[in-house]
């Protein structure tokens, strides 16, 4: 994968992701796959590791909140 993809790819999930806690939660392991599989190109870009571990962390936000049943709207990462 070229770093041009990944930034791509990176991009579109950032824009993605927040929108999964207004949609349907049966979704969120489809897309946990997708910035999942960016990990082993993380290095491409120079805040790769960064912004990989931040969506990875608003999935587990959301997953938290939707066990607890406390959804909420949750701003772009950024």
């Amino acid at each position: 994968m070229s770093s041009d993809q990944f930034e791509r790819d990176l991009t579109h999930l950032e824009r993605i992701i927040p929108l999964l806690v207004h949609g349907n939660p049966l979704a969120l392991a489809y897309w946990r796959r997708r910035v999942s599989s960016l990990s082993p190109q993380q290095s491409l870009l120079p805040d790769g590791t960064r912004r990989v571990t931040r969506l990875l962390n608003v999935f587990d936000e959301v997953e938290r909140a939707l066990i607890s049943g406390k959804v909420t709207a949750r701003r772009s990462p950024g």
